[in-house]
């Protein structure tokens, strides 16, 4: 009878710790989720309407991105060139945080379609990076 008892003692405490190693050492594999720092980079890039627009030798560009908590957004392009003939087009897709120091996001149209914000600076309503390779700052509005 000790020897049950004291092979189930030995066993409640194995799982014992084992319960607390594993609640104490769990990962989230999903970045940007159930941390301070995700989510209040979250909740900034959430917070504005991030528009750049610049002009170049074919006209007026004005690019809007809208993120959404639910890892939906929306992304805007208004081209007007020098005779004022505008276009406008409108891309859904969904982001992710793409690194765990919440400095790159990736942005996926669908299709196999994805951009890259990538180097990110946030801070006084203006994100500075690379978009898809190029220098670009966005405005919060």
């Amino acid at each position: 009878m000790k020897t049950l008892a004291r092979k189930f003692y030995y066993m409640a405490a194995v799982v014992a710790a084992a319960a607390l190693t594993l609640s104490s050492c769990e990962v989230d594999l999903s970045v940007g989720d159930n941390t301070l720092a995700g989510r209040e980079s979250t909740g900034y890039l959430c917070s504005y309407v991030w528009v750049d627009e610049w002009s170049d030798a074919d006209g007026y560009h004005r690019q809007e991105l809208c993120f959404y908590p639910d890892r939906t957004g929306e992304d805007r392009i208004l081209f007007r060139d020098r005779w004022g003939y505008e276009e406008e087009y409108r891309y859904v897709f969904t982001w992710d945080w793409y690194d765990a120091f919440y400095t790159s996001i990736r942005l996926n149209y669908g299709g196999g379609d994805y951009s890259f914000m990538d180097n990110m600076r946030m801070y006084d309503r203006q994100i500075d990076c690379l978009l898809d390779g190029y220098r670009v700052t966005f405005f919060g509005y």
